[in-house]
């Protein structure tokens, strides 16, 4: 645990992820300018919140401590495999979905947690006052978007739960297209659904969503990476990008991809991705598997051939092996050849291709709310990368994204006033070295297992494996 300083974590009843205990995956952390919030993911008598409380994570002294939250019992905490996003301006962040909320179509709505930092915690579950209640969406992703007079969500991909499917044998729900975009505006609290076109990314659930926004905010690009088809039994090891406001989905040829320099051509899933400065997309964790239909791990075990982090530069699509926290952001070449305009902005294409399926979507999208920089905030606010999602607090690569972020961010406020472009060379440089080791692991043993006794790792998101495998059955 010395990744978080010298700190006991909190109440053994918060671990998550003991198998084969129902829940205890796939939480996240909700998050402000100094503090990490576990939510959702949990399993114990204090998964929900004791006595209206959460335990709280401060980056800067190290230490856990029980905080109060006004708006009564914390529900669902015991939730898992939602989508979560936060506003790193306001310190506002919001979880839907999941096993727990829109199972079925039940509990449908979002959950919505304050902690202005300063200033009272407290936290609400929201249903819309009109049209569709949320986007019933398990193991997908969400983003958030300055967009609108308070900001948006935005929600795709993953599996429909809303109602049982047919398109997969032994599963309970059908993966969604990703023609189909939700869109949550918080100022109203009104779910909206937008169709998207381009090249549409193929059915997938467990992959990871950044968000890059052009210079002059005429576009905003969301870049994915990875995720799992249950229908082929694959993993997924491509980019793609949804360009906002224009509803295009784009393909991108990355290059560099660390986990592809083998002979084998793996994909990843249930990893986690966060952006540094518009430009650096961190990926965290995950399980690496070896083609379609073939799904042993490659990540069983520590694989130095694996990085449990890795970078990707949003303004080129080539993976690092780096990572410069100082460089800028400016629009690649193919996002700019579909959408118009240049590296800095200028973007043509303004309106989805399709039009807007409603006249509130195109009076939202022609607002932009001030960036956190803008505002002067903190790198921890200004990153969002302390919002890594972590299920299981003993997941030991999840507690290194995190730490990650705590010392980037550190070292980002140290520099706060530089300001250098993306050639200059006196830009800070932390390498992301070849042959990773994990020192406080180090053991004589031939195997290595993250997560304890368990006979199976995953280096971000603990597993519900009891319930998986009673839905989805084995891989």
């Amino acid at each position: 645990m010395a990744l978080l300083g010298s700190t006991d974590l909190p109440d053994q009843s918060l671990f998550g992820g003991i198998y084969p205990d129902v829940g205890g995956s796939a939480g996240t952390f909700f998050y402000d300018h100094t503090t990490l919030y576990p939510y959702a993911g949990l399993v114990g008598p204090d998964a929900g919140g004791s006595d209206s409380s959460l335990w709280a994570f401060n980056s800067a002294n190290n230490t856990w401590t029980s905080v109060q939250v006004e708006g009564g019992q914390i529900s669902f905490g015991n939730n898992s495999e939602g989508v979560y996003a936060s506003d790193p301006r306001t310190g506002t962040s919001f979880y839907t979905g999941g096993y727990t909320v829109a199972f079925n179509g039940t509990y449908n709505g979002t959950v919505k947690f304050r902690s202005p930092n300063p200033g009272p915690l407290g936290w609400e579950f929201r249903t819309a006052v009109v049209g569709m209640q949320g986007p019933d969406i398990l193991k997908g992703a969400m983003v958030y978007v300055r967009k609108g007079r308070a900001g948006i969500l935005i929600a795709f991909g993953g599996y429909q739960t809303a109602y049982q499917g047919n398109q997969i044998p032994d599963s309970l729900w059908d993966q969604r297209p990703f023609n189909d975009i939700y869109i949550y505006d918080i100022y109203s609290n009104v779910w909206y659904h937008q169709t998207a076109t381009g090249t549409i990314p193929e059915l997938r659930t467990e992959f990871c969503a950044v968000v890059s926004s052009a210079p002059d905010d005429s576009s905003f690009q969301i870049t994915i990476h990875g995720g799992w088809d249950q229908l082929n039994r694959r993993a997924f090891n491509d980019v793609y990008v949804l360009s906002v406001p224009s509803f295009r989905w784009i393909r991108v040829q990355d290059s560099n991809n660390p986990d592809l320099e083998g002979g084998l051509q793996p994909g990843r899933n249930r990893h986690k991705c966060d952006i540094w400065n518009e430009t650096s997309m961190i990926v965290t964790g995950g399980e690496i598997t070896n083609g379609t239909w073939d799904t042993s791990l490659l990540s069983y075990t520590c694989n130095p051939a694996y990085p449990p982090v890795k970078v990707l530069d949003t303004s080129t699509y080539i993976w690092q092996t780096e990572f410069r926290p100082n460089v800028t952001y400016s629009i690649p070449e193919v996002v700019t050849s579909v959408i118009g305009g240049g590296p800095l902005g200028g973007a043509q294409l303004t309106q989805p291709e399709l039009n807007w399926e409603s006249d509130s979507l195109a009076y939202i999208f022609s607002q932009t709310g001030p960036s956190s920089k803008s505002q002067g905030n903190d790198a921890l606010a200004t990153s969002a990368i302390v919002g890594i999602a972590v299920g299981a607090f003993a997941a030991l690569a999840g507690i290194a994204g995190t730490f990650v972020a705590i010392f980037f961010s550190r070292r980002n406020r140290r520099k706060e006033n530089q300001v250098t472009d993306r050639s200059t060379p006196s830009v800070t440089v932390v390498p992301l070295v070849q042959g990773w080791e994990k020192p406080e692991l180090d053991a004589t043993s031939a195997e290595r297992y993250e997560l304890g006794s368990e006979n199976l790792v995953h280096e971000v998101h603990g597993e519900d494996i009891g319930k998986q495998k009673q839905i989805f059955g084995y891989r």
